[in-house]
């Protein structure tokens, strides 16, 4: 039996989103600490991004159906390594995390709502509001009628709440559920998770917190990291910026990869006479140096953040946050920033000028660098090891 084996199933190895941001930063760390560290990925983009060995078994992704051959694979890859753990992150093909529940003890990391939401993002789509709701037919499939939820009034929702209904099983049966904020653990519960099996664990900074902020930009900068999708908010940000007076507008850049979404967001912040920089996809040391000659970052994401990785991020460089409150972003902002109702874009403009105001910024830069020290990697491995650990081991293999 590998009683130091930890089986980590997750969707992508790579650096490319908060997920693998994650995973590439905690694995590690486990292993460092005595685990023998093996991946099963749905895909393998770069094979050592997580520092241990790792195999592609293609299993289906959240929109497509479930891959019964991946399932076999896994479940076979389970009953020969006999792990002491199976670690889930983003798995979203039904049949593979019921593979999961062979392990002798299964912890499933939920990192966002679509475990527990058709839309994937508790959204109504054509409405300014967040759902509040269990996912059940009888309010979901409402929803996809009154408020074009999942594909709509279509067959394709009823399979989307299916699947969906499928993977909550999966968390459901799970020894332990993981999730990053108290956010996620109140979404866990409403979907049924009993509250003494969730654990709640703050996900690390990368690297070292910087021991001093880089010095303030001598002109005014705001930074936006992060996917380039509508819900964050990037156009809601440049009509924001566009409300500060021109004699104290901050520029502007944005860092991530371009999509068909925010093409049209250079021209916008052109006719709205914001300097826009589109800065791309970037390697970890180069949204450091990003980050360190911005003055603040906003987050003014408009759907549920279930943490926000890229504030404490911000904050480990000494760096303040302006945000919409949305999600479980309040947990970490405390006195380095500032919170306003989501989409309230003249409120916004308000706390960049207030946060960037140059006899307030160094107390918002030293509260950044206090807080940051919350998010040390080492503390977090030590907690999920001990999770890890303290998880009921059952025998025999599940049917």
């Amino acid at each position: 039996m590998g009683r130091n084996v930890l089986l980590v199933l997750c969707d992508t190895v790579d650096r490319a989103g908060g997920t693998e941001s994650y995973l590439a930063r905690v694995l590690p760390a486990l292993a460092k600490r005595g685990l023998a560290v093996r991946i099963a990925a749905r895909r393998v983009v770069e094979p050592g991004a997580f520092g241990s060995p790792a195999r592609e078994f293609g299993w289906a992704s959240d929109d497509r159906p479930a891959d019964a051959a991946a399932a076999r694979a896994v479940a076979s890859a389970i009953d020969a390594s006999r792990p002491a753990a199976v670690l889930t992150s983003n798995v979203h093909d039904p049949g593979v995390l019921a593979a999961a529940r062979r392990a002798r003890r299964l912890i499933v990391r939920v990192h966002d709502h679509r475990l527990f939401c058709p839309q994937g993002d508790r959204q109504f789509p054509h409405f300014k509001a967040h759902c509040a709701h269990p996912m059940a037919a009888s309010t979901c499939l409402v929803n996809a009628v009154l408020r074009g939820c999942g594909a709509g009034p279509r067959a394709r929702t009823l399979q989307l709440l299916r699947s969906r209904q499928a993977l909550r099983a999966g968390v459901l049966a799970a020894d332990r559920v993981v999730v990053s904020s108290r956010f996620m653990a109140r979404l866990c519960e409403l979907n049924g998770v009993a509250a003494q099996r969730i654990a709640t664990l703050a996900p690390p900074v990368g690297g070292d917190a910087a021991g001093a902020a880089a010095e303030r930009p001598a002109r005014d900068r705001v930074l936006f990291a992060g996917r380039l999708v509508r819900d964050k908010g990037l156009a809601s940000l440049i009509r924001a910026v566009a409300r500060i007076a021109p004699a104290r507008r901050p520029s502007l850049a944005a860092a991530g990869q371009p999509t068909r979404e925010v093409r049209r967001l250079p021209s916008l912040a052109a006719r709205l006479g914001v300097e826009l920089t589109m800065l791309g996809k970037l390697l970890p040391h180069e949204l450091e140096a990003e980050i360190d000659a911005s003055t603040l970052i906003a987050m003014p994401s408009l759907w549920p953040e279930p943490f926000g990785l890229g504030g404490i991020e911000a904050q480990a460089r000494g760096r303040p946050v302006v945000a919409y409150d949305v999600g479980g972003i309040s947990e970490w902002m405390g006195s380095a920033g500032r919170l306003v109702p989501r989409g309230d874009e003249t409120a916004l403009a308000r706390a960049i000028t207030d946060v960037a105001d140059p006899a307030c910024w160094p107390a918002f830069s030293a509260a950044a660098l206090a807080q940051a020290s919350a998010y040390r990697i080492a503390d977090h491995a030590d907690a999920l090891l001990e999770l890890i650990g303290s998880a009921p081991a059952r025998e025999g293999v599940a049917t």
